[in-house]
């Protein structure tokens, strides 16, 4: 038993963990019928858009822009932008469409593979053990969602590695401010132009960022408390810092800065142009044109048809009655593209118990963690960032339930840039209360609990069980589903989907 806690920790462990993930997204990738479910088509188009310009400013918009909602003007533009170039790229070679949408869709699972190893490198220098470091982000690709999501072109995986660096550099200035000394300049600016990147790529950053600002100034604090650094100090040290850098390295960090400030300034252009930073469809164009705009328009005529006499419930209902469970679904369920009208089927039972059974007792070990006062700073702050972010989105939720009165857009997929943080802190909390038990047989439960998981229909397998034929493309997609979904009939546990 010994040697399998050898082989958890090591590194053949994470990146076999980490090239099964890609695997199962590559062939999701492949084989899955254009658009996805997640927006696939939404941001493709807006894709398109931005390779007709070599700036992302000053595209003209026309009526037929509105089925993407503000189009250019949305502030969640970045990823849009960016991925234009490899669009060029393709197009310019005259590869055909499905090519293109095939390959951009493997950049992306680059995006989030890339984000994994980040994650892998924050956790370990948050003295996070090799061993729990490793489980946690295995666990978080067993969701059936992650490769699924990975798998389309979405803003949403250059989102979670632009947030991974952030949590990097926001664990190293920790480090630093808690070894007593003053806040680094590199890893400052750093982490300065990965937020400024991250809410230019998708504007449901601005909360996770909010909770960074609010970890850096309880750092200053905590310096300030400890170590007698005060902000005289702190300017001083970066001004040393800067000094004793290189010309080339000078210069690298202003270009970085002011390539990011030039990025996020989106959103002052939008306050000047269309008074929001974040203007909503009817701001950029007419009611009548954002009628194409699925989202939209949806919230319009739910809101049209709501009853005089509505009442509803409170936001404490709300969220047990619809949205932890509506959230909980959404992480673990199938769904169809456009084309198939988002047919979705329900979770394999059997692994929503288990991963609910698994939560509620890290949960459990966490809060005794915080009673016995033997909590870490990565616990704090990650319960800073996860009920910030999830406290603004599922307000956020509720205000557009009070609307149109009805649960709309209650989507797991938007939990998983917090999940890295969270698993890991469930797990090494679990582990603190079972240090009791010889490591060699925690080991043991360990690989069992992940065959255990892999038979309940863990990661890609959910997908492959319940997805249908006409899900896939014609030939390789609907043939390699045919033979996957026959294998695992076989071997997962048999459960009614």
């Amino acid at each position: 038993m010994t040697h399998l806690l050898t082989f958890i920790r090591s590194s053949w462990f994470f990146y076999g963990a980490l090239f099964f993930f890609v695997i199962s997204s590559v062939w999701i990738a492949a084989a899955s019928l254009y658009p996805m479910a997640f927006d696939e088509e939404f941001h493709y188009g807006l894709i398109k858009i931005y390779a007709t310009s070599l700036l992302p400013y000053g595209i003209e918009h026309t009526s037929d822009m509105a089925q993407f909602g503000s189009a250019t003007a949305d502030a969640s533009y970045l990823f849009h932008y960016l991925m234009s170039f490899p669009y060029r790229l393709f197009y310019a070679f005259g590869a055909p469409d499905m090519a293109i949408i095939i390959a951009l869709r493997f950049i992306n699972i680059a995006f989030v593979a890339v984000a994994l190893v980040v994650f892998n490198k924050a956790l370990r220098s948050a003295n996070v053990s090799s061993a729990i470091t490793h489980l946690s982000l295995l666990l978080v690709t067993f969701i059936p969602i992650f490769p699924l999501l990975a798998a389309h072109i979405n803003y949403d995986n250059l989102l979670l590695l632009v947030f991974a660096w952030s949590v990097l550099c926001i664990v190293r200035i920790t480090n630093v401010v808690r070894a007593g000394k003053p806040l680094p300049l590199g890893q400052s600016v750093q982490l300065a132009v990965a937020v400024l990147i991250g809410m230019s790529v998708k504007y449901a950053f601005l909360p996770l960022a909010l909770a960074m600002f609010i970890w850096l100034l309880w750092l200053l604090a905590l310096g300030y408390k400890i170590h007698k650094q005060t902000i005289s100090t702190q300017l001083q040290s970066w001004r040393t810092h800067w000094k004793l850098q290189g010309r080339r390295k000078r210069y690298l960090m202003s270009g970085l800065v002011i390539v990011s400030l030039f990025f996020a300034s989106h959103y002052v252009t939008n306050m000047l142009s269309y008074g929001s930073p974040i203007p909503s469809c009817e701001r950029v164009f007419s009611e009548k044109e954002c009628a194409a705009y699925g989202p939209w328009n949806r919230n319009k005529n739910m809101e049209a048809r709501k009853s005089e006499s509505f009442a509803p419930m409170s936001y404490p209902a709300y969220m047990t009655t619809e949205w932890f469970p509506g959230m909980t679904q959404r992480l673990m369920f199938a769904v169809a593209g456009k084309t198939n009208d988002f047919q979705t089927k329900l979770p394999l039972p059997i692994l929503v118990y288990s991963f609910v059974a698994l939560s509620v007792l890290g949960v459990t070990c966490m809060i005794i963690q915080l009673v016995r006062k033997k909590s870490s700073w990565l616990m704090a702050f990650t319960m800073l960032l996860a009920v910030l972010y999830a406290g603004i989105l599922s307000f956020q939720l509720y205000g557009d339930y009070v609307d149109t009165a009805n649960p709309v857009a209650i989507n797991g997929r938007y939990l998983i840039p917090v999940l890295p943080l969270v698993a890991a802190v469930l797990i090494q909390s679990i582990s603190a209360l079972v240090g009791f038990i010889d490591r060699r047989i925690v080991s043991a439960l360990a690989i069992a609990s992940i065959v255990y998981l892999l038979l309940a229909g863990a990661g890609a397998a959910t997908y492959i069980v319940l997805a249908e034929s006409h899900w896939f493309w014609p030939g390789f997609g609907q043939d390699s589903h045919a033979a996957l979904k026959a294998f695992f009939d076989q071997v997962i546990f048999p459960q009614r989907y």
